[in-house]
């Protein structure tokens, strides 16, 4: 089996000026394949602000800045495969953030370029095209499998990889009885804690966007006879209202963003931490598919209840390890349960933990690489 010992690793979001994902991705993905090989080699003086700029808006006017990074990221990998003899590149790109005869070239070089890509169910038009270059594509959602075949490309479907140096220990051992959420207000996340408080039980809501006086998490730009025509047409036309009329309540229900020190002390007084992990397709269809913290706050030891899809039951036993709930009625019954029983709370977290520190590691993940490779 191939080993990993020297490895050039590249994720934009880590060469962001700031944000949530720099942190993160800096922190699971750099930082956990460090240790775990001879020689981790990044990146360096190359300018991917222009790669960060959001979903919806025309990628076209970065061209240049695109072909520049592309270059100056091929002049770094060959120069560093001339120096230590590189084994693998492994990225978390989308198509736009570099050419793909980037890709092609390093794979003439003899190293296997591995792209990681966790947005496959509803934004797979985004990975597309590098997906159909690169020597291996590693994703975590199940249903994204058959789009990948269809290719007829390289894949391996397993979750999200993660550094236990970040996964501290945050059990809930005795206190409140605190069911929490983390997480920003998008897609029907409002609509889903409002009917939890509906239903007997209230979440304490943390993050960024639920307080802030400055958007409202239904602004938009397009006018508003357009958008009034357009909901009218629209076929979610009654959850959108649902959600306008939960809004000011469960907005009572958060507070702001957390920091590391803050997070640590919430969550370990979360006697359930709530996962809501819904994503929008491209027709605007809600659909869950396992997301970063479906992995992460089981990682911490927490008792974790998160929507029951195929990927959660690949990565977890649920109802030993995690909690899975098929609708938020569903949810409500678990929550009392275990608020019922609260020592379930520590035997959940712990088995939880006890899993992903022995399935869900880089040290898991590059030895599955390898052997796919």
């Amino acid at each position: 089996m191939k080993s990993f010992r020297h490895v050039f690793t590249l994720a934009p979001d880590c060469h962001q000026a700031s944000g949530y994902y720099r942190l993160l991705w800096t922190r699971h993905i750099y930082e956990g394949i460090r240790p775990l090989v001879q020689r981790l080699i990044l990146p360096e003086g190359i300018d991917w602000r222009w790669a960060r700029k959001g979903h919806d808006i025309d990628l076209t006017p970065f061209a240049p800045d695109r072909a520049k990074a592309s270059e100056q990221l091929f002049q770094q990998i060959q120069s560093a495969h001339r120096q230590v003899g590189l084994d693998a590149v492994i990225s978390y790109c989308f198509s736009f953030d570099l050419a793909e005869e980037v890709v092609k070239e390093t794979i003439k070089l003899g190293v296997p370029w591995v792209n990681f890509f966790c947005d496959s169910t509803h934004m797979f038009e985004k990975v597309e095209a590098l997906a159909r270059v690169v020597s291996l594509n590693w994703f975590p959602e199940t249903a994204a499998v058959d789009r990948y075949k269809a290719l007829g490309v390289p894949a391996l479907c397993r979750p999200y990889a993660l550094n236990p140096a970040f996964l501290p220990e945050l059990a809930r051992r005795s206190g409140a009885q605190t069911v929490g959420f983390i997480g920003l207000p998008t897609s029907n996340r409002i609509t889903q804690l409002g009917w939890l408080r509906r239903f007997g039980c209230p979440v304490e809501i943390r993050g960024h966007g639920w307080i802030d006086q400055a958007r409202s998490p239904f602004y938009s730009s397009t006018p508003k006879s357009r958008r009034f025509l357009r909901a009218l047409l629209a076929p979610d036309l009654g959850e959108k209202i649902l959600r306008r009329l939960f809004w000011p309540a469960v907005r009572r229900q958060a507070r702001g963003p957390l920091g590391d020190e803050e997070f640590s002390e919430f969550v370990r007084g979360c006697l359930v931490v709530l996962g809501l992990n819904q994503g929008k397709d491209a027709q605007g269809r809600f659909a869950s598919y396992l997301k970063f913290r479906d992995v992460e706050f089981p990682g911490y030891g927490c008792c974790y209840l998160t929507e029951q899809n195929n990927d959660v039951a690949t990565a977890f036993e649920i109802g030993n390890e995690v909690l899975a709930y098929r609708n938020i009625r569903d949810a409500a019954e678990q929550i009392r349960r275990v608020q019922s029983r609260p020592e379930l709370a520590l035997e959940i977290g712990l088995a939880g933990r006890r899993r992903v520190l022995s399935s869900h590691t880089w040290a898991v993940r590059l030895h599955e690489l390898a052997g796919r490779l």
